[in-house]
């Protein structure tokens, strides 16, 4: 099926590109043909129009929010809405982030439209047996397995990209036009955005955090790992662990991380004291960057990192907490230091 390929830029706060953008943007590619295009759909709060003029699309469309407005579906929905109406050829494969909010857009849109949608995808390739199907790989059975599915006909088709995927470097282009799209100001939600509150570090999910600390033998020493708790706060970073951290109490079995606990794709994974089993390793795979501290310079861990640090975590941690601080005072109305 020649197609052409939309994509519903996910953009930060709705003013930065983000590498979750140029992700999008390198699936895209893979994704279309020779004879058809690529579309940017955007949604922002204030995107310069350079930016806009030279993105590696054939057709450029977007639509100002005002930042409240931004972080409801319903108007990105109108947005879309007016959008598509603007395109002469509807008709096409359309890649949204699965973002919640991203997300939400694209079942809402898929619904609205009639349109067939696949959600979560960690990997879209053309089917070698239908060579005009897209052929898409989706994680179950809590990341424990993988299945298979395909579009069945030539409707519209929405598909959600996990965030995991989505990674890439800027890159530039000039399309054809760009072509800015206002939607009518009197036109109001019935929802409205109040405010949102940052997960304190103790409640968020080792599964959705950005960086994520990992401790294992090497602190159950009897000794002080108030260190470790100080470096959890600064980074908002949940603490995991090693399936012995979990049998020697230091953990509760919920943060277990490794094939017989829970499997992470956060963007930094700092691993204290682990030796890194076989089974541990097997639960970071998907980790992007990986920081190792350890006594042991024999330890496997160290194959998998991308900075190892070899010594007492008692020593090691409170110079990386020093070097955070020290950085963090440049930091205006900042909570949290953010890694990434």
């Amino acid at each position: 099926m020649e197609s052409n390929v939309f994509c519903y830029l996910p953009v930060k706060n709705g003013l930065s590109f983000t590498k979750e953008t140029w992700g999008m943007i390198e699936w895209a590619k893979k994704i279309r043909t020779e004879k058809t295009k690529m579309i940017a759909i955007i949604v922002h709060t204030g995107i310069q129009s350079d930016e806009l003029k030279r993105l590696p699309f054939d057709e450029v469309y977007h639509v100002k929010l005002d930042i409240k407005k931004w972080k409801i579906a319903d108007y990105h929905i109108q947005a879309f809405r007016k959008i598509r109406a603007t395109i002469s050829d509807q008709k096409g494969i359309y890649l949204f982030s699965s973002h919640p909010l991203y997300h939400e857009i694209a079942v809402r849109a898929s619904t609205r439209y009639e349109g067939s949608i696949i959600t979560n995808a960690i990997e879209v390739t053309w089917d070698k047996t239908e060579a005009s199907s897209l052929l898409v790989k989706r994680e179950i059975y809590k990341e424990k397995a993988h299945e298979f599915v395909t579009f069945l006909d030539e409707k519209q088709q929405y598909l959600t990209l996990e965030n995991s995927i989505l990674y890439g470097t800027e890159q530039y282009g000039k399309p054809n036009f760009v072509q800015e799209i206002d939607i009518e100001p009197h036109i109001l939600s019935p929802i409205q955005f109040l405010l949102e509150e940052q997960v304190d570090w103790k409640e968020l999910k080792i599964t959705e955090a950005r960086v994520v600390i990992g401790i294992g033998r090497g602190v159950n020493n009897g000794n002080t790992i108030d260190s470790i708790l100080q470096l959890a706060e600064i980074l908002n970073a949940p603490i995991g662990g090693s399936k012995v951290a979990d049998e020697l109490g230091l953990i509760p079995r919920e943060k277990r991380i490794g094939a017989s606990g829970s499997t992470i794709d956060s963007d930094i994974y700092i691993a204290i004291g682990i030796s890194g089993s076989s089974q541990h390793l097997e639960g970071i795979k998907g980790v992007k960057h990986v920081i190792a501290i350890n006594n042991d310079p024999s330890a496997a861990i160290f194959q998998r990192c991308d900075i190892g640090i070899v010594g007492d975590y008692e020593e090691v941690v409170p110079r990386l907490i020093e070097s955070l601080q020290a950085e963090r005072q440049g930091e205006v109305n900042v909570k949290h230091l953010h890694i990434g």
